[in-house]
């Protein structure tokens, strides 16, 4: 029965059993609750010990297995290299709709820097669907995925851009500005899971010794890209590492830009939220 197989994946790979569960969804190619009564065929227990081998053996995140992730209200399709999204993401993506939810009318223009996969200008594209999102990578492929996962969950006010940071937007300004860039310090690299190292593209994990090449050069040409709008509680909002909670509000105000740092569910730093100067403090 399928509890027995949820208890071998658990106990095999360390697993959750929701994550159980998708495997074997995956698998089956049905949903869980059509499968409770039923045992795996020969062919589908050949099949799960091969990808509980490559969990084991190979350290591939279960995320490339079953090819996709749930993200807020989407289902966002993964490959490798292209970054899987995280919870940490998710979760202040989540916030950005939480606290412009009374200000809607005033988002008409939203860029995506870095989109990777998508997912964070497809979730702010279906929250605020009168808005025009414009989503940029350098990456070919994730370009392709972030292109696919736009058709997949049918959202249509998005475009997207080969673009290194903001080269090809010339003189375009937008209401909000977000970004998940390459963050991580190099020196930390020993310490990161190997199913990271070993599986995702290190050019949207590292940049350069202390993390902040990219985010520096993001906090230096954001405010060019920012329509002033008095009335929106921040303007550009950048996932950042926990190490760099006291120099990014110094870098962002050497750049005309107010910052506030905000820690993620669990407890690191990880957010930074920045508006102009010239603009009224947060208000949430």
């Amino acid at each position: 029965m399928m509890q027995d197989y949820i208890k071998k994946i658990v106990t095999a790979c360390s697993l959750s059993k929701q994550e159980a569960i998708w495997l074997l969804e995956h698998i089956c190619q049905e949903k869980y609750t059509t499968l409770l009564i039923k045992n795996l065929t020969p062919e589908q227990e050949l099949l799960l010990t091969t990808y509980l081998d490559q969990i084991k053996k190979e350290n591939k995140p279960l995320a490339y297995i079953i090819g996709w992730v749930p993200f807020l209200n989407l289902k966002i399709n993964v490959r490798p290299p292209i970054l899987i999204p995280r919870p940490e993401t998710e979760e202040w993506v989540n916030q950005i709709i939480k606290r412009l939810s009374a200000h809607k009318d005033e988002i008409k223009k939203i860029l995506d820097v870095g989109t990777g996969s998508g997912v964070i200008g497809l979730s702010l594209a279906q929250a605020f669907p009168q808005a025009n999102v414009v989503a940029l990578d350098i990456n070919d492929q994730a370009l392709q995925l972030a292109k696919e996962n736009s058709k997949n969950n049918t959202l249509n006010n998005i475009t997207f851009i080969k673009s290194n940071l903001f080269e090809k937007l010339e003189n375009q300004k937008f209401d909000l500005i977000v970004s998940n860039p390459p963050y991580i310090p190099e020196n930390v690299s020993p310490s990161l899971d190997t199913s990271v190292l070993n599986w995702e593209d290190p050019d949207a994990l590292f940049s350069g010794k202390e993390g902040l090449d990219l985010i520096t050069k993001l906090l230096e040409k954001s405010y060019n890209h920012i329509r002033l709008n008095q009335k929106l509680p921040f303007q550009l909002v950048i996932e950042i590492d926990k190490t760099h909670h006291e120099i990014i509000p110094a870098l962002a105000s050497k750049h005309r830009l107010n910052c506030s740092i905000e820690k993620d569910l669990f407890g690191n730093y990880r957010t930074a939220w920045c508006i102009k100067k010239q603009q009224k403090p947060f208000n949430y």
